[in-house]
């Protein structure tokens, strides 16, 4: 098993995928798993994640959210065969926090499985357009729980280059 440092450092976001190679299901039940296990304030664990296991239906999800924010008929999570969405009960002070630590625990899976994934915020920000919701709840997202993040996942198709970490983001006191 690979060191954690070096998952950690390795892991890079992916918006190329291999078209129509869909990852195994217990390969993705595990990236569930992973960030089921992530802290959550006061160990509530209010949140949901729904997997579109069908690129037909990430797809259409992508149009909807594509046809509220003006991004365009090209918009497509990236055409990853899988999305995750993660969810959170609507007004809970953690949701952010604890949805945030769950996608991280998400895409370090993903990387230590050989999978590719994009951490993608565009659901978020619209999940309370009237046919965004709709689709939403559809697909299992509970009425009353907002998007925190998603995640397009499945196999690499053009790696990203690693970015150098910026100097100076550190302040040690003794």
């Amino acid at each position: 098993m690979r060191e954690l440092m070096d998952i950690i450092k390795s892991r890079r976001p992916t918006r190329s995928f291999v078209p129509g190679k869909l990852p195994p299901r217990a390969q993705i039940e595990q990236l569930v798993e992973a960030a089921q296990w992530a802290p959550s304030g006061m160990g509530k664990q209010l949140w949901h994640f729904t997997v579109l296991y069908n690129a037909e239906k990430s797809r259409a999800l992508a149009a909807t959210v594509a046809q509220a924010t003006g991004r365009g008929a090209d918009y497509n999570f990236y055409g990853a065969p899988v999305h995750i969405i993660i969810s959170y009960q609507r007004g809970e002070y953690h949701a952010y926090l604890d949805g945030s630590a769950a996608m991280e625990n998400l895409l370090l899976a993903a990387e230590d499985l050989g999978l590719g994934a994009c951490w993608i915020n565009q659901i978020r920000d619209a999940c309370d357009e009237p046919d965004v919701r709709a689709a939403l709840t559809a697909l299992g997202v509970p009425e009353d729980h907002i998007v925190i993040a998603s995640a397009a996942v499945g196999y690499t198709d053009q790696p990203t280059p690693a970015k150098p970490r910026k100097e100076g983001t550190v302040t040690f006191v003794e």
